[in-house]
């Protein structure tokens, strides 16, 4: 039996596409779109999304092709004052399109995020890492999975990794979401800027198998650094006095 790859698209995103040269930085807002090729073919390949910085500096894959792939910008409020979740989706034909013939189909992208020097200079670091996507497989054998690893971008050093994946088994293994405070490493101070090395598999052992996504998110939460909070605090305060 050939593929049973299941293509499904997101609902409810708009459209949006930004205007851009072979020169210009890339600027997405919330469900703004652009082509993974058109970012590649950029001279700086970077993507401005809310106050964040990314680099898109290297993807490779034998069976997804860039051009097939979009990245959605992604803001969402995660309710604290003055900071956004901010990432991308990163969407397409994601699967193993010739299942039971032994290979798995792969794709790797390496990227950086940074945050931007104006809200750098505000006190802005970098804090948690999260990871999303929508994978599913079905007979014995097969998977979908998407493997990352985080790395300190100034101090060249390994964080941690984050791995979501939906394992067919025999037994089934499911994990659709994965998280990290970062922050906890080095006394909540945060980060100004990640490398993040991310790795996408698809398998289907056999013929009657699947492995699929259509969609693969990364936001970045951030924190105010710690004289940032304190100047919150004393804001908090006196809006406080001044209540009473």
């Amino acid at each position: 039996m050939k593929s049973q790859l299941i293509a499904t698209t997101l609902a409810g995103l708009s459209a949006r596409v930004p205007a851009c040269n072979a020169g210009a930085e890339i600027v997405l807002g919330n469900g703004d779109t652009v082509s993974l090729s058109t970012i590649l073919a950029t001279e700086d390949r970077k993507v401005r999304i809310d106050d964040k910085i990314f680099t898109f500096e290297s993807y490779s894959s034998s069976v997804f092709e860039a051009n097939e792939l979009t990245v959605i910008g992604f803001i969402a409020s995660n309710g604290m004052p003055g900071t956004r979740n901010v990432g991308f989706d990163l969407t397409g034909p994601f699967g193993d399109g010739s299942p039971g013939d032994g290979h798995v189909h792969e794709a790797n992208l390496q990227y950086t995020v940074e945050v931007s020097e104006d809200a750098y200079a505000r006190g802005v670091r970098l804090c948690d890492v999260k990871s999303v996507f929508n994978g599913s497989s079905g007979g014995d054998g097969s998977y979908a999975r998407v493997d990352e690893s985080v790395f300190d971008l100034d101090g060249n050093t390994f964080l941690g990794q984050l791995s979501v994946f939906d394992i067919s088994g025999p037994p089934r293994e499911t994990r659709l979401e994965d998280y990290a405070d970062y922050c906890l490493l080095n006394d909540g101070m945060g980060y100004r800027a990640f490398e993040v090395n991310k790795d996408l598999k698809f398998f289907a052992a056999e013929e009657s198998g699947f492995a699929t996504a259509s969609f693969v998110r990364q936001e970045f939460s951030q924190i105010p650094a710690p004289g940032a909070l304190a100047l919150l605090g004393a804001a908090g305060l006196v809006g406080s006095r001044r209540r009473r």
